[in-house]
Order: C-alpha cells, then sequence, then structure tokens
C-alpha cells in the first residue's frame, strides 16, 4: 500500500491473539486517513529520545569545535534519524501491525467500529453469527479483487462493501439481545419470554443469511465469468500456438530432405561394386533366406 493512501475495504492484520481480518469503514476518506498517518508519525516522534537528540543538534554548532562533542552530535544525529525511521515504519504498518506493546490498543482499535471491524469481534455471538460475519468479509474482499470487475456493474463492490457493512453493525448491536435471550432462558417461569427474544434473534440472523446468500451469489456468478474468460484466454492461446507451429511448420524441410538416402544409396552402393568390398549388412541372408537384422 503506497504511504498515506487508505487501506483497502478488506486486509489482514497482525493482533496480539493473532492474525485476523478486518473490514474497513466505507466511510473512511483519504483524507481522514492522511490526518491519522500523520498524528501517528508525530506521536511516534514525540519521545524523550529524539527531543534530547533535537537539542543536542541545535547546539551542535558549539560544542562540535572538540572531539567529544563531535561524538556527542554524530550519536544525536543517529538517535533523531533512528526515531524517525522508527515513525516511518509505524505509518507504513498502521494497518496492519496491531501487535503493540503492553496490550495497550492504538488509536484505530480504541472505539471499534469507527476504522474497522474484525473477524473476532463476533466470535462471541455464536457460530452461526461469527460464520455470517466472515463470510460477508471474505466476499466483500472478492469483489473487490476479482479481476472481472470491469465487467461488473458500476459501483457493485462499493454497494456489497456498504451493506456488509451495515449489517456487521447491527450484528454487533445484537450482542445484548442475545445475551438478553440466553439469561432468559434460565430464568424460571419466563420460558415464552425467552422463547419470544429467541425467535427474534432467529429472524435476524435469518434477514443476515439472506444478505450473504445475495452477496455469494453476485461473487459466484463473477467467478463463473472470470473462469469463462480465463477459458477463452487459454483457447485464444491454443489458436496462436498453433498458427505459429504451422508458420514454422518443418514439413517443407523434411520433404526436400526425401532423397537424399536414395542419392546416397546410389553413391555407396557404386563405390562397393567399384572397390568390391562385398554386400552390405542388410544384404546378407542367413541360411534359412531371411534378411539378417
Amino acid at each position: 500500500m503506497p504511504l498515506l493512501e487508505k487501506p483497502e475495504p478488506v486486509t489482514e492484520g497482525d493482533f496480539a491473539d493473532g492474525p485476523d481480518v478486518m473490514l474497513w469503514n466505507p466511510a473512511l476518506t483519504a483524507k481522514r486517513w492522511r490526518s491519522v498517518s500523520i498524528h501517528a508519525f508525530v506521536s511516534r516522534c514525540c519521545t524523550t529520545q529524539f527531543v534530547i537528540g533535537l537539542l543536542v543538534l541545535a547546539l551542535g554548532i558549539r560544542i562540535a569545535e572538540s572531539i567529544p562533542g563531535a561524538l556527542l552530535v554524530g550519536g544525536a544525529g543517529a538517535l533523531v534519524l533512528s526515531c524517525l525511521c522508527d515513525a516511518a515504519i509505524t505509518v507504513l504498518c498502521l494497518d496492519t501491525d496491531h501487535s503493540h506493546p503492553r496490550g495497550r490498543p492504538c488509536r484505530l482499535e480504541r472505539a471499534p467500529g469507527e476504522f474497522f471491524l474484525r473477524g473476532r469481534d463476533f466470535a462471541d455471538l455464536g457460530p452461526r453469527g461469527h460464520y455470517a460475519a466472515m463470510q460477508l468479509i471474505d466476499l466483500t474482499g472478492e469483489l473487490h479483487s476479482t479481476v472481472v470487475w470491469g465487467w461488473l456493474p458500476s459501483g457493485l463492490p462499493e454497494k456489497a462493501h456498504q451493506l456488509a457493512w451495515e449489517a456487521l453493525i447491527r450484528l454487533d448491536r445484537s450482542r445484548t439481545a442475545r445475551q438478553n435471550a440466553a439469561q432468559l432462558t434460565e430464568v424460571p417461569g419466563e420460558a415464552e419470554l425467552a422463547s419470544a427474544v429467541a425467535a427474534a434473534v432467529e429472524k435476524f440472523d435469518d434477514e443476515l443469511d439472506e444478505l450473504v446468500f445475495e452477496l455469494q451469489s453476485c461473487a459466484t456468478l463473477a467467478r463463473a465469468w472470470e473462469a469463462k474468460l480465463r477459458h477463452d484466454q487459454f483457447v485464444e492461446h491454443a489458436v496462436a500456438v498453433q498458427e505459429d507451429l504451422q508458420a514454422a511448420s518443418i514439413g517443407p524441410v523434411a520433404a526436400l530432405a526425401e532423397d537424399l538416402p536414395r542419392s546416397v544409396f546410389a553413391y555407396v552402393t557404386a563405390a562397393r561394386d567399384l572397390m568390391a568390398a562385398g554386400p552390405f549388412p542388410w544384404e546378407l541372408r542367413t541360411s534359412t533366406g531371411e534378411a539378417a537384422r
């Protein structure tokens, strides 16, 4: 990803609990991302080592006249350069590196859903909800990365991204309802109420599955068209190869060599007869009358 350019809709990042896939907020603009990147760069530079290095460099004209002073200025310059490199690496890995020291979340993680949602955010919503969330993220990424995006309806990947994001936001909000449904099942005498809440959760999951199905249908059609185009490319390539082979056919050259064996035979047999060298091996016959091999 180029420096200061906002992430793709779906990326993979490294977290303290392992790699995870992320769906980025479609409302995230390039301007906002540049602002966050610059803030991260400045924050990383604002360290005690960086400030001390700058102060030493600022006083370098006065203290660099002696050898110890020159060494001190050189060390300060190396310290400042190291801090700048560290800040640059932080910005370059801002969207992927979330394995922060001491377990402190970065600015992108402090407000879940402000910048991205990741797969494990939905791990506590049950197998069905978690699976649907992962499917929505994966399908969004597939529709954005397909090589046949130019053949798809204009704005389809962006629309799929927006729908997936809104669905995941609503899925995240359903966490309280799911917890209440689980708690009501343990309350004596509230079986009917628990059943009603569970039915509402089930309906929510059915609608979520419907959205997954619709996006999956789009991805399936894109895969089919991609396979068709790939097959047509293979056919076109095979035809081109056949035409090249026909143009470079060895047939005419081989035809020119057809008379060579007869000519050589005539010459060598004439030379044999002239020198009385006797028959060639293929002219010898065995006692049974068969030609010798």
